[in-house]
């Protein structure tokens, strides 16, 4: 820890997230997967990012987020960086 790592990668990211038709960087993984319904909260991030509207209203579970990740992204080009994972 404590390289710059994070720094690194989030440079990467908005000198090249304008290349993808969607993108996203979802920051403190290790963090936000322990919290209670944290990775439905990661989906969500990830679909809001995505520009995915009205998900916060629609997705209310991990098997949701799923089936939106894969239905509404699938033939996109798009990035996604996730930071901290163990």
């Amino acid at each position: 820890g404590g390289v710059g790592k994070t720094t690194i990668t989030k440079v990467f990211y908005n000198q090249n997230s304008h290349q993808f038709q969607s993108s996203s960087f979802l920051a403190n993984i290790r963090e936000i997967f322990k919290e209670n319904r944290g990775l439905l909260r990661l989906q969500k991030k990830l679909l809001c990012d995505a520009q995915v509207l009205g998900v916060n209203e629609k997705l209310t579970t991990f098997d949701e987020g799923i089936n939106m990740i894969k239905s509404r992204l699938c033939h996109k080009k798009v990035l996604v960086v996730l930071d901290d994972v163990w």
